[in-house]
């Protein structure tokens, strides 16, 4: 009896082990993912740092280290393959000329498209995208290779930036404007 008990718990043992090495084979066979890509494994999102028949070994951008057994993964999404997506938002305020901001837009994009070998495609100015409370946002997108697209925003964003000082296109702050009764006075305050 013990040893029917025994070959019982075996064979569920072998049979996760078995479906762990299955399920490794296909992946490896199928090249879902690799060594170095950015994934998200249900849920858990990292860099796939090693991958073996049974295992899979991703480390999120804490540092953690996720191994998960191959049988186990479910849905995989591989943001390392193809084109990654940059999506710059940059506000300016209500008295600001949209066109001229658009057109200082397309021109930095058209400088960095051709400067920086990381955009493969764009950037492309999209436009007015939202009106907030005290902000026109306008929307460039821009392609580039994976795990490029972080770097690229933050390089973006600093062209825009600078180029908007240059040609003195106010990036907005929040602001009140204060009425009071009986005294036509208007104030206005600046929140920072």
């Amino acid at each position: 009896a013990t040893a029917g008990v025994g070959g019982l718990a075996l064979g569920f043992g072998a049979q996760n082990l078995v479906r762990d090495v299955i399920t490794g084979f296909f992946i490896l066979f199928e090249n879902q993912f690799s060594v170095g890509d950015y994934v998200e494994v249900d849920g858990s999102g990292g860099i796939v740092e090693e991958m073996a028949l049974r295992v899979t070994k991703v480390r999120d951008f804490n540092g953690d280290l996720h191994i998960v057994p191959n049988g186990a993964i479910n849905h995989v999404v591989n943001k390392s393959n193809g084109k990654m997506r940059s999506w710059v938002n940059i506000s300016i305020a209500y008295e600001e000329d949209i066109e001229k901001a658009l057109e200082v837009l397309r021109q930095e994009s058209e400088k960095l498209g051709q400067s920086d070998d990381r955009i493969i495609e764009g950037p492309i100015v999209l436009g007015v995208t939202d009106l907030g409370d005290s902000e026109v946002v306008l929307s460039v997108l821009a392609k580039t290779v994976p795990m490029e697209q972080w770097a690229v925003e933050r390089e973006m964003r600093k062209a825009y930036k600078l180029a908007f000082d240059r040609e003195g296109i106010e990036i907005p702050y929040p602001r009140r404007v204060v009425y009071q009764r009986g005294n036509d006075q208007k104030n206005v305050n600046s929140e920072q």
